[in-house]
């Protein structure tokens, strides 16, 4: 299949503006399309777009990244989407706990904890294919690490210690279930159009019989999951991108053609179901996951006319970082938080000097954030699952 260029840019656009709105949050006053819909508002924000937009370029993808695994056959196919998937939510999980690791109960202080999170993630999972001997040794060391601070972690108080919780999943950990799913439908039943858009309703389907009581008996599966949420709207969004990323393998012609009535079928879906439920991206309901990857369609395709139709590229430049490394770039953010955090640098308490300063330092903090990315990956420090 021909690269797209556009998948790239969507992907960069994505985490860029990742960056951006999750340092926009902590300025208090900056427009509510900046920060995140309540649970019950019933309308979503430019943030609500994001992590949908994630879970769709995901999809996309796919058919792409397992092309040539499939041509090895299932067992190693299945290997590979359960070591992406474990990745993920391993990460996840941990920088889910970060935020609550107690260091008057646990062994190390805070911020070396995080910062050696961080340290162990780049150890395992950069790409060190041109590097033999250190792929030989840093990512086993890296992996040692990483179990150390997981055995060692503690939240909670001295009377009431606790471990490492799964919660939420964390962002990486909620992608890497979807991705998981979503996978394993193309694994088995590869370009299957009809099968994929089947999968989509079961999806809504789950979401019904969760928040309608239907999986009560199974109350700890749907504590541990959320089949409906989790599993039913997150997969729903990445099988739309999947959906969409078949359609490039069959030229311009069905793409322009095709796209145009995904977009379509996505809303009429979604405002069916808006007559029974809100649109809400914390609820994780379907009419949110229908519309945001409807949303996702057209902007993909805009972004497809001008770049791969007609051919303007150049305006996506300052992109390419965060396309060519998006997990380096996802990361970044949260280590620089740590260290101005350490370094008694007052970042956030400039967000609530005014609105426009908080903004202003959002967008330059994720051009700092992108240029950062762009001389890592220069000296080849780029995670990659």
């Amino acid at each position: 299949m021909k690269r797209v260029i556009s998948i790239d840019l969507f992907r960069g656009l994505t985490i860029a503006l990742m960056i951006f709105v999750n340092d926009v949050a902590s300025v208090p006053d900056a427009p509510g399309w900046l920060h995140h819909a309540g649970a019950n508002t019933d309308g979503m924000t430019l943030p609500d777009l994001i992590f949908p937009a994630f879970l769709f370029i995901v999809g996309m993808v796919i058919p792409i990244a397992l092309e040539k695994r499939m041509s090895h056959g299932i067992i190693p196919s299945i290997r590979h989407i359960g070591e992406r998937s474990l990745a993920l939510i391993i990460m996840g999980v941990m920088m889910l706990n970060s935020g609550a690791y107690n260091p008057h109960i646990a062994l190390l202080p805070k911020t070396l904890w995080q910062l050696l999170m961080y340290t162990s993630f780049f150890m395992i999972w950069n790409i060190w294919e041109d590097r033999p001997k250190v792929k030989q040794y840093i990512p086993k060391i890296g992996w040692i690490l990483l179990l150390f601070l997981a055995i060692t972690y503690r939240r909670g108080d001295i009377a009431n210690s606790q471990w490492l919780r799964t919660g939420w999943w964390g962002i990486l950990g909620l992608i890497g279930w979807a991705y998981a799913v979503a996978s394993l439908i193309y694994l088995f039943f590869k370009d299957r159009e009809d099968i994929i858009i089947l999968s989509m309703g079961f999806c809504i389907l789950l979401f019904i019989g969760e928040v309608s009581g239907r999986f009560d008996a199974l109350q700890p599966l749907v504590d541990f999951i959320h089949p409906g949420k989790f599993i039913g709207t997150h997969v729903l969004i990445v099988l739309a991108g999947l959906y969409a990323g078949l359609q490039l393998k069959k030229g311009q012609g069905i793409i322009l053609k095709h796209l145009p009535g995904e977009a379509f079928g996505l809303w009429l879906a979604g405002w069916l179901l808006h007559k029974v439920y809100i649109v809400s991206k914390i609820q994780a309901t379907p009419v949110w996951g229908l519309w945001s990857a409807a949303l996702c369609v057209l902007i993909f395709l805009l972004i497809y006319l001008v770049t791969d139709v007609k051919g303007l590229k150049k305006w996506g430049k300052p992109l390419q970082p965060s396309a060519q490394n998006p997990l380096t770039a996802y990361l970044l953010p949260a280590v620089f938080y740590i260290l101005f955090d350490t370094l008694a640098i007052p970042y956030f308490q400039w967000g609530h000097i005014h609105a426009g300063v908080g903004i202003i330092r959002a967008f330059l903090f994720t051009a700092f954030i992108l240029l950062i990315t762009h001389l890592l990956t220069r000296y080849k420090i780029r995670i990659k699952l």
